[in-house]
Formats: structure tokens, sequence, C-alpha cells
């Protein structure tokens, strides 16, 4: 289902104010063809409404380029790296019901493969975006699980139209020319108690031309404890391109079981920089010969990164304890925790949505990033505020702020807003283990 945290109605698009000029002056001369159908649109006057607009612009300027103008969540603080690295595709596919699937852009290195699509539907009904798994020669190369690594990024330009980026993870990389078909599936709404009715099934091939990257194979071994039981973790490999950078690590399968998950802190051994990453999660990361896999994220710019310092650390301190923040001494740097963590740097309010930025500050390890509830708000007596809160997180891959997105009843929102006077989470009390850390020195294959 399309993202319902981001701006309602999507009356905000961001355009200037000549390119605004120019799709009105398209929208006057020809007719627009979106997808499959063609639409006569009438001459409009320079100010039109926000929804027109919007769809205007999405048709006129193809998938990329919209959703390049949208909010500053739309490429995870990847833009500029998306304009140099995404290549025109334009191939589509059209169901036996007339829904139309175009794949617009592609970005691929050895690790990622990012599409940039549009969907219109005949039905103008939505529950679920078409189910997608990328093949090669007939085998499935796409291994991200649920929700996959990129946040999902939809905007839904109008009843019938669907614009977003999927990032698939790769399980091998990818020739250069080489041909991969993406198959899709989409799904109704279920019945009661019943399954989602499968509506179309098809498939799209394009060729992609992946940038190159680099890739380390790593031989360490961090010893660590997990559960107060000691754990052997073996580091894999590192693969560093513009479009991300991935760690590979894994472990027996009989050192997981109930106990805690394996957590660390990462460092630039040059330069003592910590540096924020987060778990990718991924299908069938049980190896055959009994070990688990796990994928990591790193973010910010890890291009000079030469000597990698892997520092596991051990949570302390029992239960989690709040930290509070006020709202006038942003941005903050009190994470809560001696070492490190995650500190609110803004606060703001937009279209009945919270929108707190959660930066980095020292030694961080993914425990925050996994935490699904974000933050709370709080008044000036320290009065829980705002009901039934849906919340999403964004990643920046660009420097690893997190954007918690919460967005409460309509109702609480226009009681409570006024009211915030304070932002609290929860702290992980955490300790790095620096006697038991691996610097990795990476020499490239």
């Amino acid at each position: 289902m399309f993202s319902q945290d981001y701006k309602k109605g999507m009356g905000h698009v961001v355009l200037s104010r000549e390119k605004k000029g120019e799709i009105v002056a398209a929208m006057a001369a020809e007719p627009v063809k979106p997808a499959g159908r063609t639409i006569r649109v009438l001459i409009v006057a320079a100010v039109v409404c926000s929804l027109l607009a919007m769809t205007a612009a999405a048709y006129y300027m193809g998938t990329f380029e919209f959703l390049r103008e949208q909010n500053e969540y739309a490429m995870l603080g990847m833009n500029e790296v998306y304009e140099t690295c995404a290549q025109p595709v334009g191939v589509s596919v059209t169901a036996e019901n007339g829904d139309v699937f175009t794949v617009d852009r592609v970005a691929t290195d050895g690790t990622f493969c990012t599409i940039f699509y549009c969907l219109y539907v005949q039905d103008g009904t939505w529950r679920y975006t078409p189910r997608m798994i990328l093949r090669s020669g007939g085998e499935d190369i796409s291994m991200e699980g649920y929700g996959n690594s990129f946040e999902n990024q939809e905007y839904l330009t109008d009843g019938h139209t669907l614009y977003g980026a999927w990032r698939f993870l790769l399980r091998k990389p990818l020739e250069d020319g080489e041909q991969v078909e993406l198959e899709l599936a989409r799904y109704g709404e279920a019945e009661v108690g019943g399954l989602a009715p499968l509506l179309w099934e098809n498939t799209l091939t394009f060729s992609v031309s992946p940038i190159r990257g680099e890739q380390f194979e790593l031989d360490a071994i961090l010893s660590a404890r997990i559960g107060g039981e000691p754990v052997q973790v073996e580091a894999i490999s590192l693969n560093r391109s513009p479009l991300g950078t991935l760690l590979r690590l894994r472990w027996a399968e009989e050192d997981t079981g109930a106990r805690e998950w394996y957590d660390f802190v990462l460092r630039d051994g040059d330069t003592g920089a910590y540096i924020p990453y987060d778990q990718v999660v991924i299908n069938h990361y049980w190896d055959p010969e009994g070990y688990v896999d796990s994928v990591y994220e790193l973010y910010g710019d890890v291009s000079g990164l030469r000597n990698l310092e892997i520092i596991p650390n051990t949570p302390v301190g029992g239960q989690a304890p709040r930290q509070v923040v006020d709202v006038a001494s942003l941005p903050s740097t009190d994470t809560g925790n001696l070492d490190g963590g995650y500190a609110p740097a803004s606060y703001e309010t937009v279209d009945g949505q919270l929108i707190v930025k959660m930066q980095p500050v020292g030694a961080v390890n993914a425990w925050y990033a996994r935490l699904g509830n974000g933050v709370y708000f709080l008044d000036s007596q320290g009065n829980e505020l705002f009901d039934d809160i849906f919340v999403r997180k964004i990643k920046n891959r660009s420097d690893g702020t997190i954007t918690v997105i919460s967005t409460p009843t309509e109702a609480s929102y226009q009681r409570d807003v006024d009211r915030v006077a304070q932002i609290w989470f929860f702290v992980q009390k955490y300790e790095l283990l620096e006697g038991r850390k691996v610097v990795i020195q990476l020499n490239s294959q």
C-alpha cells in the first residue's frame, strides 16, 4: 500500500518557476499520454490546483524527475548519485485488464539494482504495489526481505497512477548489457478470512549497465558474547560503490537461538570517525552449512575508508531508560548514553505529521535504526500527547540521520500540536568492548 506518511493529498510538489512554466505550456500544447491512455488536457491558467499540477508534473517529467522533485526523503539523500548513475530504460508491460507498469530508469552496481517505476491501474483501487522479483536466466537474483532496503518510496499522484522506486539487493553481480526479467504480480483486496486474489502476472525485460564498485574479501574473526555466551563472528566481505556499501558477517546457527542479536560499532581506523549503519533484512540467510549470514549497510561517505574497525558492544543497565529533550533546545547531542547513540536534531510539523530528525552522535550501533516506535511527545508538564500514532522511519544514506515521521489521529493532532514542549525516546545503554575489536585493512580484489 502506498506510503500514507507522506504529505497528504500530494499538494506540495516542489517545482521551480521555470519548470512550472514548462509544464503549463506542455499541458496547453499537446495531449498528455500517460502509460497507455490519452487524456485531452484543457489550457489552464498559471495557477492550478495542487493535485492537477502534481499529476501533470508527473506525466510530463517522468518517474525519475518526478521523484527527484519531491520532499527531501524521496531518494534518501542519494539524489546526486542517482542523477549520475540511473540509466534511462523506458520499457512497459500492459496487463489484460489495462494496467500498465513502466520502468523509467535503472541504477545498478554489483550489489544493488534500483528501479524507478510508474504503475497505472484502470480500476483506481489501491491495496498493494505489485510483488516484484528480479530474475536473470530464470534464477531469482533478489534477496531482500519484506519491505526491502529502500523504504519503498511511493507517491500516488491521482486515483490511478503510482510513482515509486524499489531497490533490490542482488545475490550476484550483473554484467554489462545483461538482460534481466522483472517478474510482477498484482493482487486485489482479500475477502474477510480469505486470501488476496491474483489480478494479473507479467514479466518485463530490460538490460543493465552496472557501474563499477570495489569488493573486499575480509578475513577476520570477532569474538563477543550474546546472551552471556561466547560467539565467534566471521567478517566475510565488504562491497562499496556510490550506490551503497554492504558489510557481510556470519556466525554458526547454534550461536543464535533465543539469544540477543549480535551488535557492534563501526569506526574508521584512520580518522576515528564512527560509521552509522543498519541491518538489511534479507531472505535465505540460513546457510546450508549451518551458518547465519547477516548483511549491514554503511551510511555516510565511506569512499576513503581503508582500515575498518569492528567493535563489539554489550548492553548494560537492564531496562531501557527514557531520554527527554526540550524542543526549544534542539539540535541536541544528548543521546542518554555515554558512548553514543542518536539524539533529536530538529522537529517540525507538516500537514498533520510530526517530523523529528534523529542524528547519529559518537559510537552508534543499529539498535535505534531497528526501533519500531521512534519518538514520543510531551507537554510542558510532562503529559503524553497524541493518540494512535502511526510511525514511519526514513534513513538518509548520505549522513546516517533517521527521520521519524509520526502521524496521529487528526483530532488529537489538532488538540495537541500546539502543546508539544518535549520529545522523549528510549535509550539503549551499551558499552564498547574495545579489547575485542578487530581492525580490517581493505585490500581491493
